[in-house]
Parts: structure tokens; sequence; C-alpha cells
């Protein structure tokens, strides 16, 4: 997929650990309410079905602001390797009501020498959507989940 740096953000890190123990910690519910979202956020609910049309819903517990719910579809599902969803749609690739910040989210996972190159490119529709995600703390956020994922992958 190609990249363009006037829509998309990305994330790319080496992490120690296969990809499929990334590829669970995605794709099962009990293992991505653990990671999700930064600490303190605490993801309290996570439906995932790790395939295309499923969901992938989850409701976090921000301090502060109370719960936010994020509904969404499964576009791609190649265990260990690709999983792309967006919140445009929700399960069974039903249209989604209007959304704040529509986007979609594509994580690959490779396998390394001594772990996995995972690899997060994030779409959106316009320029300032794309702004708004990075003023929000994308790099962050998805950041400081993504070394919160790579500890319980690695205790897999």
């Amino acid at each position: 997929m190609d990249f363009n740096p006037e829509t998309d953000l990305e994330l790319h890190r080496h992490i120690k650990a296969s990809p499929a123990n990334i590829w669970r910690c995605w794709t099962e519910p009990d293992l991505l309410k653990d990671w999700f979202a930064p600490k303190p956020v605490e993801t309290t609910h996570a439906r995932i079905e790790a395939f295309p049309g499923g969901a992938f819903d989850t409701v976090m517990n921000v301090p502060g602001h109370g719960e936010m719910a994020g509904s969404g579809c499964i576009l791609v599902a190649e265990p260990g390797e690709r999983l792309v969803w967006t919140n445009v749609m929700t399960a069974r690739f039903r249209p989604a009501g209007p959304q704040d910040l529509p986007f979609s989210a594509e994580i690959t996972m490779t396998a390394t020498e001594g772990g996995t190159d995972y690899h997060i490119t994030v779409r959106h529709l316009t320029p300032e959507a794309c702004k708004t995600h990075a003023d929000m703390g994308f790099h962050d956020g998805w950041g400081t989940a993504a070394s919160q994922m790579e500890t319980v992958a690695r205790s897999l």
C-alpha cells in the first residue's frame, strides 16, 4: 500500500515477539483489553471478530472524561501478517454514522531475527483530519500502546 504524508500517519517498531503473538494481541479480546489504550486509560470491552466483515468494537474508560466507545469493521485478516480495520463501517460492512475522525488502520507484521517488524499505517480522508489525529497525540498514544502490546506479546 502506498503512503500519503498529507493524509496518513504511521508507526514503525521492532517488537521482540513473534508475529503470531502480536496477532493474538490484536485479535483476542481479553489480550487486547490489556494493552490497547495508553495507561491510565482502560479498555473495558473488546469484541474482535478476525475475519473480513467482522466487528472491531472497543469501549475505553478515560479518566476525567468517562467512556469512549468505538465500533469498526475488519476489512482484511491475514493471521500473523496483516490486519486492516476501519471505523467508517461497523460489523458486516454496515455503514457507520458520521464520525468525528474517520480512518482506516493497517497493521503489518513481518518476522525478523529476534522478533517482528511491526508497522501501522492510519489513513484519513483529509489532511485536516490527519493533522487533528496527529495533534491528539497519535504518535505518543499509539506508540505507548505498542510498547504495552509488546509486553503482553512477550509474555505469551
